[in-house]
C-alpha cells in the first residue's frame, strides 16, 4: 500500500499547473482602417441623409478619398493630414494628442472589446477611441469613434456633457454599408 501511495504522490507532483493565458498581442492601428483604392463606407448621417466616402486614388503613401481627405499608414499608426486617427499599438489606456487651430485634442483608447450594432451589421472586438474637450462655459464636448477590425469606422458619436453630468447627443454617424477589398 505504501508503494501505491508513493506512486500517487509522485504522479500528482508531476502534473503541471494550468497554462497562463498568452498575453494579448499588440494590435497595429492599420488593422482597424483597411486602406485600398476602391474601398467605400456609407454612413447614415442623420435626418435620412447618407454619405459615402470612397478611396479613389493614391499620392505616394497617402490614400485619397472623394471628399478631398488624405489618410496613410505610418509606423506609429493611421493618420490623416492633421492628426493620428489611431496610434499603434491599439490598447486600452493608450493616449495621444494633436493640436488643431490652437486647441489641444486628447485621444484615449477606452476599449478594444466594444460591440457596435449598426445597419451594416454587428461588429465585435472594436476599438473605442474617446476625445474630451473642455468647453469655455463649463462642461465638455466628447467625441467617440468606434473602429471595427478589417472594416474601419463603424460609428461616430458626439455629445456635450454639462458640469452636472447631463449628456446631450449632438451627432451620430452609423455605418450602413461597406465595401472593403
Amino acid at each position: 500500500m505504501n508503494k501505491l501511495l508513493a506512486f500517487a504522490v509522485l504522479l500528482s507532483a508531476c502534473k503541471s499547473a494550468p497554462e497562463a493565458a498568452a498575453p494579448k498581442a499588440d494590435i497595429a492601428a492599420g488593422v482597424y482602417y483597411p486602406l485600398a483604392v476602391g474601398n467605400a463606407w456609407t454612413y447614415d448621417v442623420g435626418g435620412g441623409r447618407r454619405e459615402t466616402i470612397q478611396i479613389v486614388g493614391r499620392d505616394g503613401p497617402w490614400f485619397l478619398d472623394d471628399h478631398k481627405g488624405r489618410v496613410r499608414y505610418e509606423a506609429d499608426g493611421v493618420r490623416d493630414a492633421d492628426r493620428y486617427l489611431l496610434r499603434s499599438p491599439v490598447a486600452v489606456g493608450s493616449k495621444w494628442t494633436a493640436v488643431e487651430n490652437l486647441v489641444v485634442q486628447r485621444f484615449e483608447v477606452v476599449s478594444t472589446d466594444a460591440t457596435a450594432v449598426t445597419r451594416a451589421g454587428t461588429f465585435t472586438k472594436c476599438a473605442l477611441v474617446r476625445n474630451e474637450q473642455p468647453l469655455p462655459r463649463n462642461g465638455k464636448f466628447i467625441t467617440e469613434w468606434t473602429w471595427a477590425p478589417a472594416v474601419g469606422l463603424v460609428e461616430l458619436r458626439t455629445s456635450v456633457v454639462s458640469e452636472g453630468g447631463k449628456a446631450q447627443d449632438q451627432t451620430h454617424l452609423e455605418l450602413v454599408s461597406v465595401h472593403v477589398q
